[in-house]
């Protein structure tokens, strides 16, 4: 890993910031692409199919069990038992697969999928080969997966593999979601010729793989880094940086520079995560400072890397709303975020 760069303070001069990202972001937020709601109840559906829990498990009092851990923020209790993995996947990343996909085709990220023709594409009106590999480091509970089957879908991409990285083993939830994801529903005995003729699958399954690795992704070496992420044409990190630099600056900037070090030109990375996240550095003495999340990243990716990033799109607070119609067992809960895309250049 990368050794970590001495940490400057944000910059007290407004103008030069702004001047600075009026030049690199894109400058008006262009309208989302709307995911038909059938397909978003396709999308909860998988996940009630994936995650069943056996008559003896009480899932509300799981939900409440992990919930707690979450809140002390023992992350390693909160992923410790099979039944844990499968309660925080059927509460949370249910609705955030929704808000994922929402955020992947959104016209912003029509660039990432469909290349330089994207300002005037639309999902199902072209086909790439480039967008075929994705690295989601934090991925492990299924929302990022979800999401990427449905841009599939959507772009019609011919296939797409995606490679959830986290420091749970996932591997079961994830060998069962992909199945269910590429799985026709079940159908009554009673269900008519056409029900039967129309069954299908969310995405198919000669068009979609997952491929999960199991690791710290702040203790991992260089070599195997440059493996996981060297042919990725993006990676995400969704709501999983900010809780690395909480953990470790140092490491998470180290981290990010090795990322940069890994991926090729042309590549994207892909952060959402919650709106005003900060995190705390210490200054010696007992003395600390909270940096916002969005200025760590931006002085990692483009001064610290020396320009290898070029930043797209920046917006410190988006919503994603649910549709009141979508049917589920478990509550469902809007998403606000802030998101930023950058493209590796030469």
């Amino acid at each position: 890993m990368a050794p970590a760069r001495k940490q400057k303070g944000p910059s007290t001069t407004k103008s030069t910031q702004s001047s600075r990202e009026a030049a690199n972001i894109t400058p008006k937020r262009p309208d989302p692409v709307a995911l038909p709601v059938e397909v978003q109840q396709m999308m909860l559906d998988v996940f009630r199919r994936a995650f069943p829990f056996n008559n003896n498990l009480d899932v509300k009092t799981v939900i409440q069990e992990v919930k707690g851990h979450l809140f002390q923020r023992d992350f390693t209790s909160a992923f410790a038992k099979q039944e844990y993995l499968g309660a925080y996947a059927l509460r949370w990343s249910a609705a955030r697969a929704l808000g994922y996909s929402d955020i992947l085709l959104h016209s912003d990220l029509q660039q990432v999928w469909l290349g330089e023709t994207a300002a005037s594409a639309t999902p199902n009106t072209q086909k790439t080969t480039s967008a075929n590999r994705v690295a989601c480091i934090g991925g492990g509970g299924g929302a990022e997966v979800a999401a990427c089957a449905v841009a599939t879908r959507s772009y019609s991409l011919p296939h797409l593999e995606v490679h959830p990285i986290d420091i749970a083993d996932w591997s079961s939830c994830l060998n069962q979601l992909e199945n269910v994801l590429c799985t026709p529903p079940p159908l009554s005995p009673y269900a008519s010729e056409s029900a039967k003729a129309s069954n299908r699958s969310l995405i198919a399954s000669d068009q979609f793989t997952v491929r999960f690795s199991q690791c710290d992704i702040l203790a991992v070496g260089e070599a195997r880094l440059h493996d996981m992420l060297a042919n990725m044409h993006l990676c995400t990190i969704m709501f999983t940086l900010n809780e690395l630099f909480t953990s470790s600056i140092s490491r998470t900037t180290a981290f990010l520079l090795a990322l940069t070090d890994s991926m090729q030109s042309g590549s994207w990375l892909l952060v959402v995560d919650s709106p005003g996240s900060y995190s705390e550095v210490k200054l010696g003495q007992g003395q600390t400072k909270k940096y916002p999340m969005k200025w760590l990243l931006d002085h990692t990716l483009q001064e610290v890397a020396q320009g290898k990033w070029k930043k797209h799109v920046s917006d410190d607070s988006r919503w994603f709303r649910l549709n009141p119609s979508l049917k589920y067992p478990l509550e469902l809960e809007n998403m606000r975020y802030q998101i930023h895309l950058y493209q590796r250049v030469s």
